[in-house]
């Protein structure tokens, strides 16, 4: 307790006291993410525990100051955004420091003329996107977590959004990134779209999930918001048809900005729905619109009503809503009697219907329901939704579980990636060997080489 008090006394001359929390409920809110214990295999659980506190600095100065008490003091620090993370990469598996970074919500810099803006990386997406839009500016990362998500967290995980298949994902986006690393050092990258002196020093922290620095400042690439945008909704016959059209619209060059795909029967009854938009001049809008309901049309796709279309765009961060409004909700996951499960694979395009009919297979062997499956923002990228019964029943948890396992496996063994979206954290680490064979240890080597104490995020990544 002594050595516990010492530690909240020397970050309280950094901070001030009034920017600590030790209080449980606190605690107990950022001790874990989006993650709910439904979702860890059952086996593999590992240990967690309760921050020791949790810290709110307004400056990198601060965020250097701390990491470096930290990095003396041998504690534990977990790098902490909006906790809508769904892999466990915000946990606390050891007592230390939780470093909130949320207090750090100014926009620095807005360049018209470039396009770029300048930030703390606490910035809510949705605070940023507001700011921006004052200005004829915006993001082009739109997630389902937005009103939630920090730009700190978007690029730790380099998530993606619906807007995607136009502005691509969070990392996309970056062009420079001031870190302070666990020894203190602070980073900073040149903010330039293009540079040929060495390796993207980026690259490190976009997908880190904090485990080689803590993010403070970011230089992003940001657009002007369109002229037009058009959205449609297409119904197919068989998801094999949607699938079939989807190629062709990409295959003519043609970059929905949304694009999102599937056989969801709460949706549709038969066969799989397409939303696609375009966004730009409107002469553009317009000729891309037409080219790809006309490759829909051929291809046996038949228009829904325009409001279908409408709604999802404007439901599209509803659930994040309700996260933000009871965070302690994630833990224990859904309610009622079944137990749910998210795929989310990258697949060369020729691979994506025989894995499809492959899963399938696997699933019906495994009594594991297939809720959905489809595309989101380009053709490589393709999810599921499983479901089994018995909530209750951890048994039925472990076949969930290691029915999705040798699915990400088998998304392996034909060329994929196990993850596009959400990163790894603990949910995925078992697996990282696999998916990086050799790189895995290149990745230890260089956490080793920047972080030999192991206080950044440690446990997450498989690191």
């Amino acid at each position: 307790m002594g050595s516990e008090a010492n530690l909240i006394d020397k970050l309280s001359r950094i901070v001030g006291a009034e920017r600590i929390r030790t209080d449980p409920e606190h605690l107990e809110e950022v001790c874990w993410d989006a993650l709910s214990a439904s979702r860890i295999h059952p086996l593999k659980r590992p240990e967690t525990a309760s921050p020791l506190c949790v810290v709110l600095p307004r400056s990198t100065a601060e965020v250097r100051e701390i990491v470096q008490l930290a990095n003396d003091e041998k504690v534990p620090m977990v790098p902490y955004g909006g906790g809508s993370g769904l892999m466990g990469g915000a946990i606390t598996l050891r007592p230390g420091i939780v470093l909130d970074t949320r207090a750090m919500n100014r926009v620095l810099e807005i360049d018209k003329e470039a396009f770029t803006v300048r930030a703390q990386t606490g910035v809510v997406l949705e605070s940023l996107e507001n700011r921006l839009n004052q200005d004829d500016l915006m993001l082009g990362h739109d997630p389902w977590t937005l009103p939630v998500a920090t730009v700190g967290g978007a690029i730790s995980t380099n998530s993606l959004g619906y807007r995607g298949g136009k502005y691509g994902s969070m990392g996309d986006e970056v062009l420079g990134l001031e870190v302070v690393i666990p020894n203190g050092e602070i980073l900073t990258t040149r903010a330039v779209p293009k540079s040929s002196t060495g390796i993207s020093l980026n690259r490190l922290f976009i997908g880190g999930e904090g485990c080689f620095g803590v993010i403070t400042e970011a230089t992003l690439r940001v657009f002007p918001l369109p002229e037009a945008r058009s959205l449609r909704a297409v119904r197919f016959t068989s998801f094999e048809a949607g699938f079939e059209a989807i190629q062709r619209i990409y295959g003519l060059g043609l970059r929905p900005s949304l694009m999102d795909f599937g056989d969801d029967p709460t949706k549709v009854l038969s066969g799989a729905v397409l939303y696609i938009g375009f966004e730009g001049p409107k002469p553009v809008v317009k000729a891309e619109e037409n080219c790809a309901l006309s490759v829909s049309e051929k291809a046996g796709g038949r228009q829904l009503p325009q409001e279908e279309a409408e709604t999802f765009w404007r439901d599209r961060h509803v659930i994040a809503r309700r996260f933000k409004e009871n965070r302690l909700q994630r833990r224990a996951g859904r309610r009622g009697g079944v137990r749910w499960e998210w795929l989310h694979v990258a697949l060369p395009t020729s691979r994506v219907l025989e894995f499809r009919k492959v899963a399938m297979e696997v699933l019906a062997e495994r009594g594991i329901a297939l809720q959905e499956s489809g595309l989101w923002t380009q053709p490589e990228l393709f999810s599921m939704r499983l479901a089994v019964e018995g909530r209750e029943d951890e048994r039925a948890q472990v076949r969930l579980e290691d029915a999705l396992e040798d699915l990400l496996r088998l998304t392996q063994r034909m060329g994929g990636s196990m993850e596009y979206c959400h990163g790894v954290g603990i949910k995925l680490a078992p697996l990282m060997a696999e998916e990086h064979g050799y790189g895995l240890e290149v990745m230890r080597q260089i956490k080793k080489a920047l972080d030999p104490n192991n206080i950044m995020n440690p446990g997450k990544m498989g690191l």
